[in-house]
Formats: structure tokens, C-alpha cells, sequence
């Protein structure tokens, strides 16, 4: 009995250790990115409607289009900003705390990935590669450094999941109560990551029809979700649902990648994973097909999600990013890991994934959206130890979102109108120039907009920099 418990305890200790040695890794990966990272312009977007000193009425005109610029029409509800906003409260109103906020998310998933993945398999093997495997995702760690609902809506349908597991292996009134909640919020923060929900009623509907029994609970408790999010939500559903054009198109490309390419980085890496899934699928066909083994939820919210996606954009509005069906990164992994796990050359084909994926984050600093060096122009300045006063024609969103940048609240910068200066005071310049999100154009010549001041004779240019999107211009003012 004593040797029983001590093996018990020695278990524990071990399961605690893996969980906490891959959490970090992810952690630390993720870190590794954070100094150096820029933003776009959703996430400029994200920064300014969320802003902690405005009141929550004016939160929602901001969400609904008052942006600050031109209308960027929001696709998820607001439910992420207001969080993202409180968060901002509690810590400060800097942009890197909102990167922050989905960074602890991004780590977070990891961890729930691994423990989702023993409801399906136990063995230490399966858990610690789907951990490696979710830990250096480019995707998944891309996606924890922006300042969106990504990371976030990931751990929140992982945490939907692992609790619709729960109450699959007992009635608890407690389980039931925490799945409502989770799913309400989990719908309220993305509703396409309802999708899942399909996979579970085809789950569900499958267990009925085998057992010849019907599951009143589970199924009053499904309508319960569904209705009181409708109801929390009507005003969002009737704005989005009467819109039939989306940011993102359907193209044929996808149907020879099915998002793969992006899930796992590359190209190569994407098709490696996604041979593997196709072969798997076909492998466990008739199973699917004919049983209801637990991992095939996994199989059902897969499956329907990219039906379902397929379907709205064809009839509808094309909804067909990968960031919008982003949950379905460490669903994909879970269940090619717990299926390969139980071929006969299990091993093999898993170190050869495990060390695919380790070798794939030497791509980590190719993010394939490039974002304006706003950090680098900053310190530019700082390093030039002159004037500490900007300039910027840019939008109020943009002129809000580098006020928020720790390097120009730490050096007392600020946003000024150079007409408005002493004769020759100095200032600096900053310009948007061809940034890659709107144009597609990363050309060092100098657009037009930015020669405002050039044809200025008024002013005196000092000093110029160019940087990827965007320029820097120190000035002079000469005397009228």
C-alpha cells in the first residue's frame, strides 16, 4: 500500500513538471518576440477603442465605427475590448500590456491543450508532444503577440471543450452550470468558434442513436446556451448577419492547403502535417463513419467548422481567414497526435513531426505581416537626444496608438502642431509611407503625402530616416 501511494505521489510530481516545463518553453518562445514587436492597424484599432479613459458608452460608439479614421468594421463583438480595456485600467494604457494580455492567453492554451489531450490519451508520450507540438506553432505564437481576440477565443474553446468532457463522464449540476457559463462567454467573445457546437450535437445525436437513449440534460443545456446568447447578443447579430462582404475571400488555393500552410507556418511544414491528416482520415474512415469513440468529437468540430465556413462564404460572405477558425490549431494537433499514436511506427513518425516543428521556428521572425517600425523610429529619436516633440499627419488612431508606446511615454514626447512652435524650435516628422497593409508596396521612395513640409518654406529639414512603412523627418522652424 505504501509503495502504491509513493508511486501515486511520484506520478504527480512528473505530470507537474511536464506541464510546467512545456508552459514555460511556450512562454519564453513567445517572450522572445515581444520587445521588438510592432503593430498594425487592427491592432491600432483594438488599442483605441479600448481605452481605459473614456467611458463605456463611448467604448461601444468607437466599436460601432467611430474609429478614430476611416469606419474598420469590426467582425467580432466587443465582448474582447472591454476585457482588453479593464485589462489596460489595471495595468496601464500601454500598448505592449495589450500584447501582454494575449500572450498570457497564448501560453495559457498550451497548458490546456495537454490537458485536454489526456481525456483521449493518458500516456505521458502523446501529452508532452502535443504540448511541444502547440508550444512552437508559429501560428499559434504569431498570433499570442497581437493585440486581438485570438489567443484569447483559442483557450476559451479549449476550456469549452475540456468542460463538455466533463459533463460527458458525469451529470455534476456544478459541470453543467461552468459549461453553460464558458459557452455563453465563449460564443459572446467569437461566435464562429460556435462551430464546435456542431461537432458536438453530431456527437451527441450519434451517442443517442447507438444507445438508443435520449440525453435530455445535454441537450436543454445546448438550447439554454444558445438562446441566452442570442438574446445578450441580438444587436451584434443583426449588424453582422445583414453584411454580405467580409475582408477575407474564398480562393482556390485553399482547397489544396485547407489553411494548413498557415496553421504550421510554412508551406512545407503545412504540407507535411496535412499528408499526414489526410492519411490518418482515411485510415480512421469507418470509425468516424460508423462509430463514436470521444476523440471523433475532435474529427466533428473539424469537419463541420471547415464545412460550415465553406458554405457561409459561398452563399454568403466570405469568412475564409485562418485567423477566424484559429481554435482548430490545437484540435488538428490533438488528434493527429493521439491518433499516430497508436500506429505501430507511433515513434518514428512523431520525432520526425516533433523535430519538423523545432526546425520550423527559424522561421519565427518571418511573420508574414510586416508592421511599421515604430519602436525603431522611436529610439531613433531617443538616440538623437534632441527634440522630443512629434509631428504626424496621420490618423487620430495611429497619433493614439504611438502615444501608447512605452519608449514615447518614458521620454516625454509629444504630438504637436508645428505652426504652433516658437521660430526655430525643433520637431520630428513621422509619416506612414506605403505601409504593406494598405498597399502592398514597400518602397524607400517618398510618397507624396510625406513631402508635405518639404514644400514648406517655413521649415528647415535636418535630419531624415527611412524605415519599412514609414519615415522620420527632423525639422526646423525658420522665422515667418
Amino acid at each position: 500500500m505504501y509503495k502504491k501511494i509513493e508511486f501515486i505521489k511520484k506520478d504527480k510530481i512528473q505530470w507537474i513538471l511536464i506541464f510546467l516545463i512545456i508552459t514555460l518553453i511556450a512562454f519564453f518562445i513567445r517572450f522572445y518576440l515581444f520587445e521588438t514587436r510592432n503593430s498594425w492597424h487592427d491592432e491600432w484599432h483594438s488599442i483605441y477603442v479600448a481605452d481605459p479613459n473614456i467611458s463605456n458608452e463611448v467604448t461601444l460608439k468607437r466599436f460601432w465605427g467611430e474609429k478614430g479614421d476611416e469606419t474598420l468594421t469590426e467582425y467580432y463583438p466587443p465582448l474582447y475590448l472591454f476585457l482588453l480595456k479593464y485589462f489596460f485600467k489595471l495595468f496601464g494604457y500601454l500598448d505592449d500590456n495589450g500584447r501582454l494580455f494575449s500572450l498570457i492567453f497564448g501560453t495559457l492554451l498550451v497548458s490546456l491543450s495537454m490537458y485536454m489531450t489526456t481525456y483521449f490519451d493518458r500516456s505521458k508520450k502523446s501529452v508532452i508532444i502535443v504540448g511541444l507540438l502547440t508550444a512552437i506553432n508559429l501560428f499559434l505564437i504569431w498570433q499570442s503577440l497581437e493585440i486581438r481576440a485570438h489567443s484569447i477565443v483559442v483557450f476559451s474553446v479549449l476550456l469549452n471543450l475540456c468542460l463538455f468532457l466533463e459533463i460527458l463522464r458525469s451529470n455534476s449540476k456544478l459541470k453543467y452550470i461552468f459549461f453553460y457559463i464558458i459557452s455563453v462567454f465563449n460564443l459572446s467573445l467569437w461566435p464562429i468558434s460556435g462551430l464546435i457546437f456542431i461537432g458536438k450535437v453530431i456527437y451527441i445525436s450519434k451517442e443517442m442513436l447507438i444507445l438508443k437513449k435520449i440525453f435530455y440534460f445535454r441537450l436543454l443545456t445546448l438550447f439554454l446556451i444558445l438562446i441566452t446568447y442570442i438574446i445578450l447578443n441580438l444587436d451584434y447579430l443583426k449588424f453582422n448577419l445583414a453584411r454580405d462582404f467580409h475582408y477575407t475571400h474564398i480562393s482556390n488555393t485553399f482547397f489544396y492547403n485547407y489553411h494548413f500552410r498557415t496553421f504550421f507556418g510554412t508551406i512545407f511544414n503545412g504540407g507535411i502535417f496535412l499528408l499526414i491528416f489526410g492519411i490518418l482520415f482515411i485510415k480512421s474512415l469507418k470509425s468516424i463513419l460508423y462509430l463514436n469513440n470521444k476523440e471523433n468529437i475532435l474529427i466533428y468540430i473539424i469537419l463541420s467548422t471547415y464545412l460550415i465556413t465553406i458554405l457561409y462564404s459561398a452563399f454568403k460572405a466570405s469568412i475564409m481567414s485562418p485567423k477566424y477558425v484559429i481554435f482548430l490549431v490545437p484540435i488538428i494537433i490533438i488528434w493527429i497526435v493521439i491518433k499516430v499514436s497508436r500506429l505501430k511506427y507511433s515513434k518514428l513518425i512523431l520525432i520526425i513531426i516533433s523535430v519538423l516543428s523545432i526546425f520550423n521556428l527559424l522561421n519565427i521572425n518571418d511573420y508574414p505581416m510586416k508592421r511599421p517600425e515604430v519602436k525603431n523610429a522611436l529610439n531613433f529619436i531617443v538616440k538623437d537626444e534632441g527634440e522630443n516633440l512629434i509631428y504626424s499627419i496621420e490618423p487620430t488612431v495611429f497619433n493614439n496608438y504611438i502615444s501608447t508606446k512605452k519608449l514615447f511615454q518614458y521620454n516625454n514626447f509629444k504630438l504637436v502642431d508645428p505652426n504652433e512652435l516658437r521660430n526655430n524650435g525643433q520637431f520630428w516628422f513621422i509619416c506612414l509611407n506605403n505601409p504593406r497593409y494598405a498597399y502592398g508596396n514597400n518602397s524607400l521612395e517618398l510618397n507624396e503625402r510625406c513631402k508635405i513640409l518639404k514644400k514648406n518654406k517655413n521649415f528647415e529639414q535636418l535630419v531624415e530616416k527611412k524605415f519599412p512603412d514609414l519615415y522620420l523627418i527632423k525639422y526646423k522652424k525658420l522665422s515667418n
